[in-house]
């Protein structure tokens, strides 16, 4: 099982012994519908087990620091409906069903705890496996991004990454269920493509107040654009205030509200009001229809 569990993702889940296992497989089937074209059974609905009001407590206000998505999920899904898969195969996304009012969804979120949630080859190859099927059992789709996006490097180059990442954006720009995209904190590079943004045509892009979204994040950014000006600056000082009036000028082209106002982004919401603003779309949207090309299926295999 450590095998399959952790490095070839074969293995959704493991179980000490039989009778686990079948409480996990009767688990797994409750989010899902008894035949194609059904939607998925709905459960009486719950409040989640951690007050949606104090969601800002979970969510640190520096972009570098990490925590667990986890304990974001507990301010917005219903108690005791999280149900994950492949926890650790790919451990920088977490993918899970669980439900918001007794509807189940599918979750795709990124996971600072694990290398601040840039999205690995692994990471890439078990979302976009998910949204395949959330998408074939009709399951809503819950997208949380805080990435610093796709991982580069020669080492994750050998492993796969453009395949891998190729694969997860394709599964979320070809996913026909509806789907909520909700940008926690940062979305830099092509991580918003990857986690469902606006240019694949959600249902909803949502966003909290401190988040950004940009092709790069404001240390990446001030290297890239202002290194020859500030090699200049030879006063250490200097350099610091320099850097710093750079930075915040950079997080004004950024903010989510500057993006809301240009309507990149549908709108900016309080944190405590996340769980009410999700309840309220995913049964707003339960029955959309999308008129879709005919196909006899995508190229990305």
């Amino acid at each position: 099982p450590e095998v399959h569990a952790r490095y070839t993702g074969s293995a959704d889940l493991v179980a000490a012994d039989e009778a686990e296992a079948r409480d996990l497989v009767a688990d797994l089937i409750s989010y899902l519908p008894d035949r194609a074209g059904q939607t998925p059974p709905r459960a009486e609905g719950r409040a989640p087990s951690v007050d949606p009001a104090l969601l800002d407590e979970a969510i640190p206000d520096s972009p570098s620091r990490a925590y667990d998505v986890r304990d974001v999920m507990a301010h917005l899904v219903d108690a005791d409906s999280l149900f994950e898969l492949r926890p650790r195969y790919g451990a920088e996304i977490l993918t899970a069903f669980a439900r918001v009012d007794g509807r189940p969804v599918g979750v795709v979120a990124s996971q600072p705890a694990e290398r601040s949630g840039a999205i690995f080859p692994d990471a890439a190859r078990k979302a976009a496996e998910f949204v395949w099927t959330c998408d074939a059992y009709e399951v809503p789709l819950l997208y949380l991004c805080d990435t610093p996006g796709f991982m580069a490097g020669s080492g994750v180059e050998r492993e796969g990454i453009l395949e891998a990442g190729k694969r997860m954006i394709y599964a979320a720009s070809a996913a026909t269920v509806p789907k909520q995209t909700v940008v926690t904190r940062k979305a830099y590079g092509a991580g918003i493509y990857a986690m469902g943004g606006p240019a694949y045509e959600p249902e909803s892009v949502l966003a909290l107040p401190s988040a950004e979204i940009a092709i790069m994040g404001p240390e990446a950014a001030i290297r890239a654009v202002h290194a020859n000006r500030l090699d200049d600056v030879e006063d250490p000082a200097e350099r610091a205030a320099r850097e710093e009036e750079l930075r915040e000028a950079y997080r004004e082209e950024i903010d989510a509200r500057r993006m809301a106002s240009e309507v990149v982004i549908d709108e900016v919401v309080p944190p405590g009001d996340l769980r009410e603003e999700l309840v309220t779309r995913f049964a707003f949207y339960e029955d959309v229809e999308r008129s879709l090309p005919e196909r006899k299926h995508g190229t990305v295999l």
